[in-house]
């Protein structure tokens, strides 16, 4: 067995024990290559048990980068083990660090398996966009780690929340405006042309950087652009999002 065999199966049993993660970075760190092999095979265990449900960039905000030595946003895979309905009742026990994102979510239409050249030929293959809260989990605790092992472990990858969906091009998707509160209370408000000022720019960066690590994104598959707003610690209590044009997402933190 490697030692990336080796690491991604004591990631694995980490997380299916809902122990913190220890960061590779405490001892020898790895590099970019090192750690998407690490964590390709992390997902390859999981992805026996469980269907891909899609994939999602992380990090995107720049200071967040620089803190984590990173030179660009990170990618992870989404589990359909991780899908809550709106409604729901999220355990914060279930979790190690878990954090409350809003986002905009893109289920592709057809086989996307190389480079995507133009925003129009995109737009061609997603077939709606949807509301979404992000279940975020870095799961190293108090930790410090490097963004090669936020990489490791895929990402920060827990789960999400899909809420109503519209085809395109019914809905203008720069111009969602989406609104976090808890208990009534505003948590922030922002548009969703925040990322790359251009969601379309965000997805095309996340599609082409999939497929150039040679994996497929299949029609169906859920692709998540990334945090719209700041990372909340799931505090308890009742949240409502609302996405203009799509509708909102209500569940609660317990």
């Amino acid at each position: 067995m490697t030692d990336i065999d080796t690491m991604a199966r004591g990631f694995l049993a980490a997380q299916r024990a809902n122990q913190p993660y220890v960061p590779p970075s405490a001892g020898r760190e790895l590099d970019m290559d090192q750690a998407l092999a690490v964590q390709r095979a992390f997902n390859a265990l999981r992805g026996a048990t469980e269907p891909v449900a899609g994939f999602k960039a992380a990090a995107n905000p720049e200071p967040i980068q620089r803190a984590l030595g990173l030179a660009s946003p990170v990618t992870g895979t989404l589990f359909a083990g991780g899908e809550r309905v709106p409604g729901c009742v999220v355990q914060r026990a279930a979790y190690r660090t878990l954090l409350i994102e809003t986002e905009l979510g893109f289920r592709v239409g057809r086989r996307i398996d190389a480079p995507v050249g133009t925003i129009d030929a995109l737009r061609d293959a997603i077939a709606d966009c949807a509301a979404m809260i992000e279940l975020a989990d870095p799961g190293f605790g108090r930790a410090a780690i490097r963004g090669t092992d936020l990489i490791a472990t895929n990402s920060a990858t827990a789960g999400f929340i899909r809420g109503p969906a519209l085809p395109l091009p019914q809905l203008n998707v720069n111009d969602v405006r989406i609104v976090l509160s808890r208990d009534g209370e505003p948590l922030h408000d922002v548009r969703a042309d925040l990322l790359l000022g251009d969601q379309w720019q965000a997805l095309l960066w996340l599609v082409n950087t999939i497929v150039g690590q040679q994996q497929v994104i299949e029609p169906g598959h859920l692709l998540m652009t990334g945090a719209l707003g700041p990372a909340h610690p799931a505090v308890p209590g009742v949240y409502s999002a609302s996405f203009s044009g799509l509708g909102e997402i209500g569940f609660e933190v317990v």
